[in-house]
């Protein structure tokens, strides 16, 4: 008579083979690192591109793309695979600087919580031998304030008109400034739109020269939104 024990010996045989199985199957679908920007482009536009409307479609591919070529560099040149999403996000708002007109930001703001939660869900997920671990996760209060912030950093440099004049901009003044722009709920587009009005932006956007059409277009639409499309969820 066989006794119990060998059933349980047999069973724990057949889990390990099972595991390693799958973790044998896992490193076969492991994409390379220098691959995961394309790859989360990808899932990004499959995923949310369809429940986009046009404009809103176009910014978020672009802040994507700047996004994830951030986290790439960090990922390929360091093998950094932590990524604080509050400091590549920074980064991602300082690359946009004064080249992006306000409604680009004010469309980046409507989708920020989209955007973050799909963060959260496919970045861990996307298959690599070391998983790509998120830290500093973006609250809805820590983007207000890194929002604000570029946005006064903006206006004040638009104010000198040269942008070499950043080192000159103190905190208090970009302090002084957020608090003028920012309300109990969110952005006063409002006042933004006042600071940053398309005259003063055209001398630094990314309608320069040298642009297709697509993307000239794109902005040409940008220019057009007011902030009180923003009051009406534009997308």
């Amino acid at each position: 008579m066989v006794k119990q024990g060998h059933y349980a010996k047999v069973s724990k045989q057949k889990r390990l083979r099972q595991l390693k199985q799958r973790r044998q199957a896992q490193e076969k679908r492991a994409i390379m690192p220098e691959m995961v920007s394309e790859f989360l482009q990808v899932r990004y536009h499959l995923t949310q591109a369809a429940k986009q409307r046009p404009a809103m479609r176009q910014m978020m591919q672009r802040f994507m793309a700047q996004w994830l070529a951030a986290g790439q560099a960090e990922l390929s040149d360091n093998g950094q695979t932590t990524w604080s999403v509050v400091a590549l996000t920074k980064q991602t708002l300082q690359t946009f600087n004064r080249q992006l007109p306000w409604q680009g930001y004010a469309l980046v703001d409507q989708e920020m919580a989209r955007w973050t939660a799909f963060l959260n869900k496919e970045v861990p997920a996307v298959p690599l031998s070391e998983r790509i671990t998120l830290t500093e996760a973006l609250s809805p209060a820590t983007w207000q304030a890194c929002l604000s912030e570029q946005l006064a950093i903006n206006a004040l440099l638009a104010l000198t008109g040269d942008s070499r004049q950043l080192g000159q901009i103190t905190t208090e003044q970009v302090r002084q400034l957020q608090n003028s722009i920012q309300t109990e709920t969110g952005i006063d587009w409002e006042k933004v739109a006042q600071l940053l009005d398309s005259t003063v932006a055209a001398q630094n956007t990314l309608s320069e020269a040298g642009l297709d059409d697509k993307t000239r277009q794109w902005l040409e639409k940008l220019q057009k939104l007011t902030p009180q499309d923003f009051n009406n969820h534009v997308e």
